[in-house]
């Protein structure tokens, strides 16, 4: 038996939405924010760019309710191949860009479409279809790219912007979108374990773990819900709000984490390296607080995040010296990273995983409108106040109503995550 046949396929899949959601987020997120500054000066300022972002942020919410339904009928595979192409050709377009107008239509068209089918709903949707026990742990590794993406692209863009200028970085990264993103989806991602003959989580370990993991199964198909019955329930609205709330503050904080170091005095080049650092402590967010779903009540876990992101907004927004910035990049970077993991974790055990796609693309509008809004928002309140401090201080107070709307959320009955506790822990 060869190695990659030892290896459960479920596994090919997390490698795979792992590298999407790094190419993705990488691109569409922290890279943004170090093109924002040569797009303003070729397109007349900041305002208008970042005008774009939103206009970006509000088509992703569109196209994610049909996407979400393709997902789920069809699989994430042809949506995936399907997006790589379509991103790439959205950064082709951009980099030919000579009007703000052709730059609104780059991104919230080709850019915008790619970018949903490589985005969040198809990887998770994915990896919540594969995985049932160890759900938090496979996701956590998943979304783990997303902070990867921060990584990598950020200090990437920074460097090719600087060798070949902006309109040749896209090309460069347009073709590194086919590279990355095709031959992975091509080649492992699979709709559902039956169609390789397998059941979530893999081969179980013993004949007792067999019968859990089957029992598992068959507990989450009867509770999970139709997205039409979803809606109707609380659960999917508190949701929507904690997410939105969050997901706007941490837009607010990480894409313009660089201005405000800039304004601090700065270097762009370095302060792209912190936002760097910040996103490798999410990688060790995601792992964390993947792990930590799986034994704890979801709810709690969430709202441990989104107070241990108040905390570190305000050391940001308080403190002004390099060990206190250091101290900001570990707790921020490791708090932001599981918001991702947290969100998906939390609709599949809210609503199950048999409309998973479909469910999630209704969720997303708001949060992403909420990015949307979040983001000018927080440069409005730079422009009208001159400092950042206004917009922080509103994102700690958000932060906090987050974690106390999250513990609304009801969850299926807990003798079912007892159950999944000691599986993960067995």
């Amino acid at each position: 038996m060869t190695a990659r046949a030892r290896i459960f396929h479920g596994w090919w899949i997390v490698l795979t939405a792992f590298v999407c959601h790094a190419v993705n987020v990488g691109l569409m997120f922290y890279a943004w924010s170090v093109f924002l500054t040569p797009l303003a000066a070729e397109f007349g300022g900041r305002a208008p760019v970042a005008l774009g972002y939103s206009f970006t942020q509000f088509a992703t919410a569109s196209y994610g309710l049909v996407v979400g339904r393709i997902v789920d009928r069809r699989g994430a595979r042809p949506v995936e191949a399907f997006g790589g192409c379509v991103m790439a050709l959205g950064f082709l377009l951009l980099s030919r860009a000579r009007s703000l107008l052709a730059l609104y239509a780059c991104l919230a068209g080709p850019v915008a479409l790619g970018s949903t089918c490589i985005g969040a709903l198809p990887n998770n949707t994915a990896v919540a279809r594969w995985f049932v026990v160890r759900r938090g742990r496979a996701l956590g590794i998943a979304t783990a790219g997303i902070s990867a993406g921060g990584i990598v692209f950020a200090p990437l863009a920074q460097y090719l912007i600087g060798r070949l200028g902006w309109r040749d970085a896209y090309v460069v990264l347009a073709l590194l979108i086919l590279v990355l993103v095709l031959p992975l989806v091509l080649g492992f991602m699979r709709r559902d374990p039956a169609d390789l003959g397998l059941v979530p989580d893999g081969m179980p370990r013993s004949r007792e773990h067999a019968q859990e993991s089957l029992a598992q199964v068959e507990r989450e198909l009867e509770h999970s819900l139709r997205p039409e019955q979803a809606v109707r329930r609380t659960s999917f609205w508190l949701l929507a709000v904690a997410f939105g709330i969050t997901m706007a503050g941490l837009s607010g904080v990480l894409l313009y984490q660089i201005p405000l170091l800039v304004d601090r005095g700065m270097p762009a080049a370095r302060a792209s390296l912190v936002l760097g650092a910040t996103a490798a402590m999410g990688v060790v967010g995601k792992l964390g607080f993947g792990a930590l779903l799986d034994r704890f009540d979801q709810r709690r876990v969430a709202a441990t995040c989104f107070c241990l992101q108040a905390a570190g907004v305000l050391l940001l927004w308080l403190t002004r010296g390099p060990v206190s910035l250091a101290c900001y990049v570990v707790l921020y970077g490791y708090a932001m990273g599981g918001n991702a993991t947290l969100q998906a974790s939390l609709v599949a055990e809210a609503f199950g995983r048999g409309h998973f796609g479909a469910i999630l693309s209704r969720l997303v509008p708001f949060v992403v409108t909420a990015q949307a809004l979040g983001v000018p928002a927080t440069g409005y309140l730079r422009d009208v106040t001159g400092s950042f401090g206004p917009a922080l201080a509103t994102i700690v107070v958000a932060s906090l109503v987050a974690a106390a709307v999250v513990l609304r959320v009801e969850l299926p009955p807990r003798p079912w995550r007892r159950q999944r506790a000691r599986a993960c822990a067995g």
